[in-house]
């Protein structure tokens, strides 16, 4: 199964995509699932989900783009407002309190308002340590709590973000993710139909015909892969500069 969680509507203010053309994309390019992941707002998504009760082959998992005081955090699985400018952890306990999972995108991209590019002590309050030698050992239903919804820890981060495919902001996600157990998210970042699913996360060991709870619950366990090509980089300067010189939008 193939979901781009991190797809900007008109919404979001820096995207002309609609939410009926994201949706048109998705199917046209075989996603599965997609995620509309607005900065501070649900409207986009909420539009999503209510077009795709009329379709049987695309999911819409609500989500949200939040600016937490320290940087983005996606709130995947969120359909309320969280208020912006709260401090990473309050944002990430209110993502848990909604049943969402907490998702890091462009983690260490300190030019995109990366959550953990800032300030090494936000890693360390945001990131649960793994001891490799206990990790796995303990079969405890009750284990691991932290990491389960309402905790402080972020689930997962964006180890491939179309935008920085190459960049080194994905390498030190890679290496986070490896380290400390936390999803593997690939996404588009998109802003422009085009690139859409440039990157994906492909869930593992899932029903063709899971609903939202099963696809959050399965990036909760970490059955993710990330995937997919940069998004052209002719493309993304077209966009800026349709953005900052012609200013269309």
């Amino acid at each position: 199964m193939k979901i781009d969680p991190h797809i900007h509507s008109i919404y979001s203010g820096d995207s002309r995509s609609t939410p009926e053309k994201i949706i048109k994309q998705a199917l046209l390019i075989g996603l599965d699932v997609i995620a509309i992941s607005d900065h501070d707002s649900v409207e986009g998504s909420k539009i999503a989900i209510e077009m795709s009760k009329k379709m049987d082959k695309i999911l819409i998992i609500p989500s949200i783009e939040i600016s937490s005081s320290g940087g983005h955090i996606l709130g995947l699985g969120v359909e309320n407002i969280i208020q912006k400018g709260l401090s990473p952890e309050e944002t990430v306990e209110k993502i848990h309190d909604e049943g969402g999972l907490a998702i890091v995108p462009h983690p260490f991209s300190f030019y995109r308002n990366g959550l953990l590019s800032k300030n090494k002590k936000t890693t360390t309050s945001l990131v649960k340590t793994i001891d490799p030698l206990t990790a796995f050992k303990n079969t405890d239903s009750t284990a691991d709590t932290d990491f389960g919804f309402n905790s402080r820890y972020i689930d997962g981060v964006e180890v491939l973000n179309a935008r920085y495919v190459i960049g080194y902001s994905n390498f030190r996600a890679n290496k986070l993710a490896n380290k400390n157990n936390l999803a593997k998210i690939g996404a588009s970042d998109s802003h422009f139909i085009e690139s859409i699913g440039n990157c994906y996360t492909e869930i593992n060991d899932i029903d063709s015909e899971a609903s939202v709870d099963d696809v959050i619950e399965a990036i909760r366990l970490r059955k993710t892969t990330a995937k997919g090509s940069k998004t052209s980089n002719y493309l993304i300067a077209k966009e800026v500069f349709d953005k900052k010189i012609r200013r269309i939008y």
